[in-house]
């Protein structure tokens, strides 16, 4: 059974629409449940009673210390107001990616005063972050928009010997990208049932229909179809990220090309929209904040050349998960 939703007024809308709509988005959303720490679970799953049959179970990430995305972690934050879960990844043994709204929670654009942040990577440990870099340009979550939600984690101790993503490719509109995170999972046809965690890595699939840009910077955007209707990737494939996957990988092989950050819907329904920040034009930031070496981005043909108009424009919701 799903669980009741629960209004939070720090949700940002992002499109007009009648009142009457608004309403019913803001009392069925149920993006950041306060109190939750229940087992692992993460990157949701299809439908319930659909075939081929998927569960939160069914996408875990089993391959444990053999693993190629061992470099995904899970996020414990902790401010003076409370504590929450995300999702990051790891780009060498002293630098990690994620969103910006993971460290900007009062949405100004800037790092939090007396921020904690631990990142788990199961397997291998849990490490402090020892301070924090924010996109110079990130204004804050929906202040006034989603662009840039971007923050890089500086680790003074090292991190293990992973094998870190390939830095420096861009993303397609077209794209079947690999999705992966810690937060929230359920059924499409339900919506989120069950909690994040710090334990459970996650895995599932979507394939990228639209591309927003702002200045340089650019949102992809993917729906979560339903399989009934035969679109999209098929019912054990398909995803979208739940609340605690906020600033996990987006993914083309090994490459890492986009951070999941926001949805727009029902909390988790087939229909809904996710998307994220495409690290296109990105990897300049990245390579002189971290002093990485960035290989020049690959070129990109543009499948669906111009703005996807999507029907179902909803409310966006940051995935972040309290506890």
């Amino acid at each position: 059974m799903c669980k009741k939703p629960i209004n939070n007024p720090k949700h940002h809308p992002h499109t007009k629409g009648a009142f009457c709509r608004r309403v019913r988005q803001i009392f069925i959303s149920c993006f950041l449940v306060l109190g939750l720490r229940q087992n692992a679970h993460a990157i949701l799953a299809g439908g319930e009673f659909d075939l081929p049959s998927d569960s939160p179970s069914g996408r875990i990430d089993s391959l444990s210390e053999n693993s190629p995305y061992n470099f995904v972690g899970a996020l414990e934050i902790s401010t003076g107001s409370g504590s929450y879960f995300g999702s990051a990844s790891a780009l060498s043994s002293h630098w990690v990616l994620t969103a910006g709204h993971n460290v900007d929670f009062n949405d100004d654009g800037n790092v939090d005063a007396g921020l904690s942040v631990n990142f788990h990577l199961p397997g291998f440990g849990t490490y402090a972050a020892s301070s924090y870099s924010i996109h110079p340009s990130f204004t804050g979550f929906g202040n006034p928009s989603i662009h840039y939600d971007l923050s890089l984690l500086y680790f003074s101790d090292p991190l293990p010997d992973l094998l870190f993503p390939t830095l420096g490719n861009s993303l397609s509109i077209g794209d079947t990208a690999t999705m992966i995170g810690y937060g929230r999972s359920g059924y499409g046809s339900c919506g989120y049932t069950t909690g994040a965690s710090l334990t459970d890595r996650r895995i599932g699939y979507n394939e990228i229909d639209e591309f927003e840009t702002s200045g340089d910077g650019t949102l992809y955007r993917y729906d979560f179809d339903d399989p009934n209707t035969g679109d999209g990737l098929g019912n054990a494939i398909e995803t979208i990220i739940g609340p605690g996957d906020s600033g996990g990988s987006l993914l083309i092989g090994n490459s890492l090309v986009g951070v999941n950050t926001f949805t727009e819907g029902y909390g988790g329904r087939f229909g809904d929209i996710g998307g994220g920040i495409a690290l296109n034009n990105e990897w300049g930031w990245i390579g002189a904040t971290t002093g990485l070496t960035v290989p020049e981005p690959a070129s990109v043909i543009l499948f669906l050349l111009g703005a996807f108009t999507m029907i179902l424009r909803r409310r966006i919701y940051r995935a972040k998960e309290n506890h």
